[in-house]
């Protein structure tokens, strides 16, 4: 027999961190979007843009500060794929590629197929928010044309930021681990297996001895 548990995966800094990139990140789409779409709306635009950069700067900050003092799925060790996540990611290819027919794959914390990219991301982000920062006063920087990295970059982040969305909610309707409301109360929710027997092979779970581990 089955019993749900119900645990704190994601800190309470981790949390706010994952907000102030999250949020400002869809802001700065958007209003970047606005200065280059809408002259008229582009003063505007830039100013609410200037805000949420301001924003991004402080939550990424606070997640490079937990990737160093953090713990537990905050610190950098988190985001290094385990010997076994590779066949995991595959298991979560075939998930999405499914739209959620296919089972999922046992995790406690980072998605194992998105485990690579978090790390990725958070330098595209570094990247973008210094190119942000400096482009106005010193366009040219080390040979690099800092406008033309920023505008390169954007589309990148939209992509992640679409895909990321659009993942998260299909784990929320798919699966059993509340995703949405764990990153608002830090708390997942995994069905403790007893031993598994083929018809619970599609449930999500997790082995007790797990819990609160990675």
């Amino acid at each position: 027999m089955e019993r749900i548990q119900r645990v704190r995966v994601w800190s309470a800094g981790l949390r706010l961190a994952h907000w102030l990139i999250a949020l400002p990140v869809l802001v700065l789409l958007a209003t970047g979007w606005l200065i280059g779409v809408a002259p008229s709306l582009a003063a505007a635009a830039s100013d609410v843009h200037g805000v949420a950069g301001f924003a991004l700067t402080l939550g990424l900050a606070l997640r490079l500060y937990l990737l160093l003092a953090g713990s537990g799925a905050a610190h950098w060790r988190a985001l290094v794929p385990a010997p076994g996540d590779l066949g995991k990611a595959g298991m979560m290819l075939r998930f999405y590629l499914s739209l959620g027919r296919t089972p999922l794959p046992r995790w406690y914390s980072h998605n194992p197929l998105w485990v690579p990219l978090y790390a990725l991301i958070l330098l595209i982000l570094v990247a973008q928010s210094a190119t942000g920062l400096l482009m106005e006063h010193r366009p040219l920087l080390a040979g690099f044309y800092l406008p033309a990295v920023h505008a390169f970059l954007a589309p990148v982040i939209l992509a992640f930021s679409a895909l990321h969305i659009v993942a998260v909610v299909l784990h929320d309707a798919r699966g059993t681990s509340s995703d949405v409301s764990a990153m608002i109360n830090g708390h997942r929710i995994f069905v403790i297996e007893k031993p598994q027997t083929p018809a619970q092979a599609g449930i999500q779970s997790i082995p007790i001895e797990r819990i609160g581990k990675r």
